[in-house]
């Protein structure tokens, strides 16, 4: 076979297949697009729980059932791993929840939490790993911290959470809305009873 009949049996198969390339590398750029995962960072600040002790919301707040009260996205949860000493409590937390934009759209996520009570003020630390379907996952991290007011108590949450680039405005969303839903709940909590 000579080498011009080689091109132009190449250049043959290259035309046959040139929509089938164009729509298969199309596809892997926005796919690549789609997941290329981000960084961001968010702090919240509650309102302040007047003559709430940051002692009690703190132990309220380190129960993931009241958790779960508190925040209307989560659907059930499971403790998978408990340990304690006599400065901090540990505990795995495998729990699903609805997207708030698109409720049928679940994921499961895995939480560990590390409630401190070593320092000055009392904090809860968590890493959480969502993954959606088993095969795309994200990773944030949360530390909420119990700051005493001398009539009160007021939470400082720091959080930094990955999400793809394309969807940064939708995961902000999610945050605010979760974190608008568990301060505003606790705010009413802790108003109604005198702590």
């Amino acid at each position: 076979m000579k080498f011009s009949k080689i091109v132009r049996y190449t250049k043959m198969i290259v035309h046959r297949h040139r929509r089938m390339l164009v729509f298969g590398s199309l596809a892997v750029v926005l796919a690549l697009i789609l997941t290329a995962k981000r960084e961001n960072s968010v702090r919240f600040i509650s309102s302040d729980m007047e003559n709430a002790k940051p002692r009690v919301v703190w132990e309220y707040m380190s129960d993931f059932s009241n958790v779960m009260k508190l925040n209307p996205t989560i659907t059930k949860f499971v403790i998978t791993h408990e340990s304690t000493d006599n400065k901090q409590w540990n505990y795995t937390v495998e729990y699903e929840e609805h997207l708030s934009q698109i409720p049928f759209v679940m994921n499961k996520i895995i939480g560990d939490f590390v409630v401190d009570k070593s320092h000055s003020q009392r904090a809860i630390k968590s890493t959480h790993r969502t993954c959606f379907a088993k095969i795309y996952c994200l990773n944030t991290k949360s530390e909420m911290i119990f700051v005493d007011l001398s009539n009160g108590t007021r939470i400082v949450e720091k959080i930094k959470y990955e999400c793809p680039w394309m969807l940064t405005r939708f995961c902000m969303n999610e945050v605010l809305y979760q974190r608008k839903e568990i301060f505003r709940q606790l705010q009413t909590l802790f108003t109604q009873t005198k702590h």
